[in-house]
This record gives structure tokens, C-alpha cells and sequence, in this order.
């Protein structure tokens, strides 16, 4: 499911007031549920909110009391936009209603949700006068470790996939709808193919230049995948990506690769080292496609980074291992490859 698919999940609503403390009297809340859209509704698979209300307490204490309701478990953001500037509203002071504080990783049951904003606290000496109020549900924290310091944090499964072990979604290079084999065929996991074709006259990455990939909006200036091609993001939203280059390739030089079994699935367990033994991620050996066929699934793994390389313009880099070996290469984007998301960036 993409996150278009989604825009239920986030609701809107408008309320007058003030934050300054010489100002005790309760504003009118306005009661027009707005149709704005905030980046916030970039979650797949997230819970839906729906009866949002929002109301200042009386007398006037800098508290608002947010309420909703969510049709499955998961977790929320919430944001605020000052309808007058345009400019961000800080939410950061939340708790439940007993006094837990809530956080972008508290995980809430279906049902309705009462939470207090401590508004005076996030934006003291302010004057706001309208402001829009959004809530979207996003799903559960996603298991991850770090590996090392300073390093990002890895997602321990692939995406499309529901155990470590379980090999996933593919992707073709910029991809971010992927594939899955039921019977002989690659169904997409948005339903738009039933018998998708892995190869060059499918993948719009093929054979273009970085400055090319730039020009059309395909990666950045940093030379990474832009977050609406990249699959981790646009799959798992908030800040999971695509690992780049110089990320796969300190996995395979500042961690312990250990060849093993797990669940009848062939593939590794990729170890931290030091004080960071106790972290560990098992890699499938998902092997690749192309056109329809699955290739060395159970012997080889392949795994897409965001970067592509720059002296070819039909290669990527990516990481690649079997029982022996674990490296980085570059190779073709029209192949459907696996893809682990991480977080946070490497220092």
C-alpha cells in the first residue's frame, strides 16, 4: 500500500487561541474540519484517525486537550502550523491523560485516545491566533539496531517482509512499488501488475547519466535516491531510507559475518563488534531477478544502496554475498533486488 493510498489517515483541525498568559479567556474552537494535507501522512500501512477535537482548557492554562479516535493499534504525530505565518508549531509536551508522557514511539491501542499538550510550554510568549492542528496514525516502531558507533540504525527485516528471515519485497533501481512471485508470476504490492517483467524497458533508471537522474528528480544533489524513489521511505515513511554505499560497505567491514541457517532460510548474521556484540541482523539470501525468473535464491544475496555509479550510467552499487564472500559491486538496475532500510545517518 502507498502512502497516497493513505490520506485518511491524517486529520486537521483549525482552533483560535493564545498562548501568552495575559490572555486567560478561551478562543471559539472552530468546528470546519480543514482538508489540508500535511508531509505527516507519509506513513504506509498506518492506522487510520478519525473524530479529532482539539479544546483549550478554561480557564485559560496554556493546556490543550487533543482527542481521536484510531482504528488499530499503532502510533501517532502530531503537528501545528500557525495558519497566519505558515510557520511550524512546535508539539513536543505531550502526555496521556495519565500523565504518561507520549513520544513518537508510544504505542497506542485501537480506540479513542485522550492526550494533554502542554501548549504554553512549547510556545510561551506567543502569539498565535489560528492554528491548525493535525494527527496521523503511523505504524508501530520498527525493530532496529546499531551496528556501531556512530553508525545508522538497520531495520532487522526487508522490506515487504514480516521475519528477518522472509526475503521481501523486490525492486527494480528507483523503484518503490516491488514485487512479489505468486506462482510463476511478479504481482506488484499495489495491485497495479499481475505479471511484471523485470528488465531495461521497465525501469526508467536504465541507462542515464547522474546528471540526468539529478535533472528528472531521481536522486538528489547529494547523489542518493530522492525520498519519493526511495522504497524504504516511501514504504516505511518518517526517516527510514536506503542505505548508501559507504553504509553497506562499513556493514561488511565493521561487523562479524557469520554463514548460517535460520528457519530453512540460507543468508548471514551480520554481528556488531565490542560493545556492540549483543546488536546482529540476519540477511536472507533472497538471490535476484530478472525478466521473471528468481535466480540463487537460498546461495546469493543482493541488496540495493541509494547511490548509483557515477561512470556508468545502467549500474548502481549495492551489496552482494554468498557462503565465502560479502562485498560491494556495482550492478544493474533493471534487476529486482532486495532492499533493508536503515535510520539516522553515519558520522
Amino acid at each position: 500500500m502507498t502512502n497516497h493510498d493513505r490520506d485518511d489517515t491524517t486529520l486537521t483541525k483549525q482552533i483560535t487561541f493564545r498562548t501568552i498568559p495575559v490572555n486567560p479567556f478561551l478562543r471559539r474552537l472552530l468546528s470546519a474540519l480543514a482538508a489540508l494535507l500535511l508531509p505527516l501522512s507519509s506513513f504506509a500501512d498506518a492506522p487510520t484517525v478519525s473524530g479529532l477535537t482539539a479544546r483549550q482548557r478554561y480557564p485559560w492554562n496554556g493546556l490543550v486537550d487533543i482527542s481521536f479516535t484510531m482504528s488499530e493499534s499503532g502510533c501517532i504525530a502530531i503537528a501545528a502550523t500557525n495558519t497566519a505565518t505558515g510557520a511550524a508549531v512546535p508539539v513536543q509536551t505531550l502526555r496521556d491523560k495519565a500523565g504518561n508522557a507520549v513520544g513518537e514511539d508510544t504505542k497506542f491501542a485501537p480506540g479513542e485516545i485522550l492526550l494533554i499538550w502542554d501548549a504554553g510550554a512549547d510556545v510561551p510568549e506567543t502569539l498565535i491566533e489560528t492554528l491548525a492542528l493535525s494527527v496521523v496514525g503511523a505504524p508501530p516502531p520498527r525493530p532496529r539496531v546499531q551496528l556501531w558507533a556512530g553508525g545508522p540504525y538497520w531495520a532487522e527485516t526487508n522490506i515487504g517482509a514480516e521475519n528477518p528471515e522472509d526475503y521481501g519485497l523486490y525492486f527494480w533501481w528507483g523503484d518503490t512499488v516491488g514485487y512479489r512471485r505468486e506462482g510463476n508470476a511478479w504481482v506488484a504490492s499495489d495491485g497495479s501488475s499481475s505479471n511484471f517483467w523485470f528488465g531495461s524497458r521497465n525501469t526508467p533508471t536504465y541507462i542515464k547519466s547522474n546528471s540526468t537522474l539529478q535533472s528528472e528528480g531521481w536522486i538528489t544533489s547529494a547523489g542518493v535516491l530522492a525520498p519519493e524513489h526511495d522504497a524504504a521511505h516511501v514504504h516505511w515513511g518518517g526517516n527510514w531510507r536506503m542505505p548508501t554505499m559507504d553504509e553497506l560497505s562499513a556493514l561488511t567491514s565493521n561487523c562479524d559475518w557469520t554463514w548460517t541457517t535460520r528457519n530453512g532460510v540460507n543468508g548471514y548474521v551480520v554481528r556488531g563488534r565490542g560493545a556492540y556484540s549483543s546488536a546482529s541482523i540476519f540477511l536472507p539470501a533472497a538471490g535476484d531477478v530478472e525478466g521473471s525468473s528468481l535466480s540463487n535464491a537460498g546461495s546469493y544475496g543482493y541488496y540495493w544502496s541509494s547511490v548509483p555509479d557515477e561512470g556508468h550510467s545502467y549500474y548502481t552499487w549495492g551489496l552482494y554475498f554468498y557462503s565465502d564472500y560479502h562485498y560491494t559491486n556495482i550492478y544493474y538496475r533493471d534487476f529486482g533486488r532486495s532492499v533493508r532500510p536503515v535510520q539516522g545517518f553515519a558520522q
